[in-house]
């Protein structure tokens, strides 16, 4: 084995020993109740991202059958008749001004649903609440009231509701639900601004685009649709990396966790559908996995940015102090340096466990499309 290949494999070995470690500091008081960060208390995205984190590292390693059906039995005492997923975590007086309810439902219902695919579960209850967005032109329709001006929060959405629905035509052999995302897809190749390559109709600024472009890819790789304007957005992309190869709004202040692990995802996807960019994508990679390194901390986790203020994740509960590490940066740090990694050093590929959710296709699907058919 050549140094360079031991080295880049000491390096993940060495990440995922100390995230490991600090994912079992976040343990709560009880079994499987995991904070988001050492001054929070336990939380049901907690308990989600621990085990979203915790597959991916290896974590589960170490478990039994019954740990982890016990650590699914806890998430999904979480779940509402109607499906949704919810805690006190995102109750009304909990959430951070431009948070809706909506907004807080989908997205901690869908780490929950990320959680339980990890842990080899299923929800108890059906996701009933998808009918809004079945039957011809109900998703369109939806769509078409949503902010494209802040496509970044608008597009979160839209992967929410793609991600239902691809679950309801999985597992339920729904095939209005597949007819759904198709008609959702539709949507967003009718909204691509031709400059960009993003689908946000040219309403958002640039980067607020690339962060809202990035979660629809996923869904376009696992319905086996064309993406189109590849090589704007590529091109695109790269030209938002900061001088310290991070893709935050300032440069010199650790970037920002979901925006750098964004333009990576981008960039790790589309690379592989145009190779005319390989050579621009693996500079801006290794100029990425430089500057990332600024945000781990000496717990084994990671901080969201170096600036000096508080982040939330999305609620008041989740309040981490400026500098601190909390399980989605770390996560989510994690899978941008995997994603580089695999593409620089591919014999680090097997460090990680891919595929348990659309946040890890980083390869074109591969992974995840491999777990889905076994």
């Amino acid at each position: 084995m050549k140094k360079e290949e031991q080295s880049s494999q000491g390096k993940a070995k060495t990440l995922k020993e100390a995230a490991v470690k600090f994912l079992q500091a976040m343990r709560g008081a009880a079994p499987w109740r995991f904070r988001f960060c050492e001054d929070n208390g336990d939380s049901l995205i907690a308990s989600s991202l621990a085990a979203m984190l915790g597959c991916f590292i290896g974590y589960f390693d170490a478990l039994t059958a019954d740990d982890k059906r016990e650590w699914a039995g806890h998430i999904n005492s979480f779940q509402r008749q109607d499906g949704w997923f919810e805690d006190e975590d995102i109750s009304e007086k909990n959430l951070c001004p431009g948070y809706r309810k909506d907004r807080a439902l989908l997205h901690r219902t869908r780490h929950a649903l990320f959680a339980l695919n990890a842990l080899g579960a299923r929800p108890r209850h059906q996701f009933h609440f998808i009918r809004h967005w079945l039957g011809q032109g109900k998703m369109r329709k939806w769509c078409e009231g949503l902010n494209l001006a802040d496509y970044w929060y608008s597009s979160n959405m839209m992967m929410d509701a793609a991600t239902y629905l691809m679950n309801a035509g999985l597992h339920q052999k729904n095939e209005e639900a597949w007819r759904a995302v198709r008609e959702l897809l539709d949507f967003c190749d009718e909204h691509i601004n031709p400059k960009t390559g993003f689908h946000d109709g040219g309403l958002s600024e640039t980067r607020n685009a690339m962060a809202g472009a990035m979660h629809l890819y996923p869904v376009y790789i696992l319905m086996k649709r064309p993406v189109l304007r590849i090589g704007e957005a590529i091109r695109t992309t790269i030209s938002l990396q900061q001088a310290d190869g991070l893709f935050g709004y300032e440069t010199g202040q650790g970037g920002e966790d979901c925006l750098d692990y964004d333009a990576i995802m981008i960039l790790s996807n589309l690379s592989l559908m145009d190779r005319r960019h390989e050579q621009a994508v693996k500079t801006a990679f290794q100029k990425c996995l430089q500057g990332i390194m600024v945000c781990k901390n000496i717990d084994g986790g990671f901080a969201c940015h170096r600036r000096n203020e508080t982040y939330y994740f999305g609620t008041k509960t989740t309040a981490v102090a400026a500098g601190k590490s909390s399980l989605w940066a770390t996560y989510s740090r994690l899978l941008t340096i995997a994603m580089i990694m695999n593409h620089l050093y591919p014999e680090t590929r097997p460090a990680w466990r891919l595929g348990a959710n659309l946040l890890e296709v980083w390869d074109g699907g591969t992974g995840f499309i491999r777990k889905e058919q076994t």
